[in-house]
């Protein structure tokens, strides 16, 4: 009953945050000006195949990422784990579940080939990973947004930006470093009656996930650096996305800071809104005024988002085709 509440909860969320969302991209696109942002589009023309590359490149990596947290014994072909990233990550951005369906449904389309255990204790980790390298993405944006003048609210926002990802950085050197210390401080922490009551069924999967951190890092230690420089280029990828699309947008490719500070505003609209499906509205919103700011005009913002957009519902399509294939072998199996 509890559990049924909670979904119906997280439905209307995302029912709230799907119009709200409907009704942000039509004012986006109207302030930019709806000729002005097709007229932009436009210019992306067969460019748009080299996005949508870029986009399965940035799967293909997270998917590399993942195999390398398995346990030799455990690992499998690297096709198997991009097609469940692919359908999982599709699954996630049709819902407004965002994570919590995404990240399951790869380790239960996965349960013919790799154990459970063994695959959702390598996806934790690679999580863990991926979070970091998205942690250094915030900060160095936060900084990198000094290089431009931007109005005191977005430069307060950066700055708040920064201190968050400094703390949780932190807490994640804690955890890896000194995970007696941390269990400590968990303990005390749920103790409290208002955290009790709410977070204590976090408890046991915050032990497991350190259970497999400690694992991982007595088990793989020469996998860490090859699982950074992966993580990295994901992150790399997603830089060249941008700097690629704002050229052909514009007519004139951006310089490598443009790049990465809208970069760095895509990521903090992915993190912050994930409860929006597929991020409508606040992305051409978001994206819109970072151009603005930046000199690029705001049809390029809104262009850029759609471009993006089409990346997502691209592969996203690709992933819900995976998922119904698969589901009629296992029929057609079964008939036999």
């Amino acid at each position: 009953m509890v559990q049924f509440s909670r979904s119906r909860r997280l439905r209307a969320v995302g029912a709230v945050g799907a119009i709200g969302g409907a009704a942000l991209f039509v004012w986006a696109i109207r302030s930019a000006g709806a000729t002005a942002v097709a007229d932009s589009v436009r210019r992306i023309g067969p460019g748009i195949l080299v996005v949508w590359l870029l986009g399965g490149l940035r799967g293909l990596a997270r998917a590399a990422a993942w195999r390398l947290c398995l346990a030799p014994e455990h690992r499998v072909g690297l096709a198997p784990l991009f097609s469940a990233y692919v359908a999982g990550d599709a699954i996630g951005n049709i819902t407004p579940f965002g994570l919590l369906l995404s990240e399951p449904s790869k380790v239960f389309l996965l349960r013919r080939r790799i154990d459970i255990a063994a695959s959702t204790a390598a996806l934790a980790v690679e999580n863990l990973f991926y979070g970091g390298a998205v942690i250094v993405m915030l900060a160095a944006g936060s900084v990198a947004m000094a290089a431009f003048a931007v109005p005191q609210p977005i430069r307060m926002a950066s700055l708040t930006i920064l201190a968050t990802a400094l703390a949780v950085a932190g807490g994640v050197w804690i955890a890896a470093a000194r995970p007696r210390l941390i269990g400590g401080s968990f303990e005390t922490l749920f103790a409290m009656p208002i955290v009790d009551r709410y977070f204590r069924r976090w408890l046991p999967r915050l032990r497991e996930t350190g259970v497999h951190i400690m694992e991982f890092r007595s088990r793989s230690r020469t996998a860490v650096l090859p699982l950074v420089i992966v993580e990295a280029s994901y992150q790399a990828l997603a830089v060249m996305e941008i700097w690629f699309a704002v050229g052909l947008i514009t007519g004139t490719p951006p310089d490598l800071l443009t790049a990465f500070v809208l970069e760095y505003v895509n990521r903090t609209i992915t993190v912050a809104f994930q409860f929006v499906p597929m991020w409508l509205g606040v992305d051409e919103a978001g994206t819109s005024l970072a151009t603005s700011i930046l000199g690029l005009g705001p049809a390029a913002g809104v262009a850029l988002a759609l471009v993006r957009k089409t990346r997502v519902a691209v592969w996203t399509a690709l992933g819900m085709g995976l998922i119904a294939t698969t589901r009629l072998r296992r029929r057609a199996k079964q008939s036999i």
